[in-house]
Formats: structure tokens, sequence, C-alpha cells
């Protein structure tokens, strides 16, 4: 696993502005009663792509908006738009020697779940790393 690609997508996210709270792997996040972003990267295995120099993997940057319970789904829906707005089908992303291209975006049904309205967005990849 590549942990540029990780970097590529957060960098990518932070820097979209998408003025709401980002819930970061592994950091402790307290949104309080605030719209955020809580962001994943589902990477699967990594092949040889070329006889010496790179390899390929895919897998999912997935996007879980969470806005408070009871206040419609309309707000969120549109973040979810905002957001595939900003990664179009077709993106490219570099970082550190790892390129990797959005393939394509699925949201998924909102629920609400402990006080929240979730609602999760799959935005698929593909990537090439140099070895």
């Amino acid at each position: 696993m590549s942990v540029k690609i990780d970097q590529a997508l957060v960098q990518s996210f932070i820097g979209g502005d998408f003025k709401i709270g980002i819930a970061h792997e592994n950091i402790d996040y307290a949104p309080g009663n605030n719209p955020y972003a809580e962001i994943l990267v589902l990477q699967n295995d990594t092949t040889p792509f070329s006889l010496a120099h790179s390899d390929e993997t895919d897998g999912v940057f997935r996007v879980i908006l969470r806005y408070p319970a009871g206040g419609g789904a309309i707000t969120a829906k549109t973040k979810a738009e905002e957001i595939r707005q900003h990664f179009k089908i077709g993106t490219r992303l570099t970082y550190g020697g790892a390129s990797l291209t959005i393939k394509g975006h699925q949201r998924q049904p909102g629920i609400q779940e402990q006080g929240w309205y979730k609602l999760i967005i799959n935005l698929p990849y593909r990537a090439i790393l140099a070895r």
C-alpha cells in the first residue's frame, strides 16, 4: 500500500476548501453539532504494472458526510455534489511518484445514525506507483 495515494487524495480534499470539518484517520476530532466529513482511503492489492518501473492498484476514496439529524437531506446532498464536482471522473492527482485517476462516483442512500444524517460518497480510483 502506498501512503502517497492517501496523501494525494487527502491533500486534494483539503485543497477543495469545502468549508466543512474534516475527521482524519487516527486523529481525534470533536465535531460538536457541526457538519463534517470523515475521509478514508480503501486500497486494494498492489500488482506489477511494468517489468521494472511501476506497479498499479485501485481502490476507493470514501467521504462520509455527517450532518445533524432532522435538518433534511438537501444540504448534505448539495455538499456531496460539490465534492463530486471537485473529484470529476478523469481527474488526475499526483504525489511523490504516485499518480491516480478518479474512475467513477457513487452516492449511497442517506441514513440517520446516532443523531447524525450520514451520506457516503465513494470515489473509485486507479493508481500507478513508481517502484
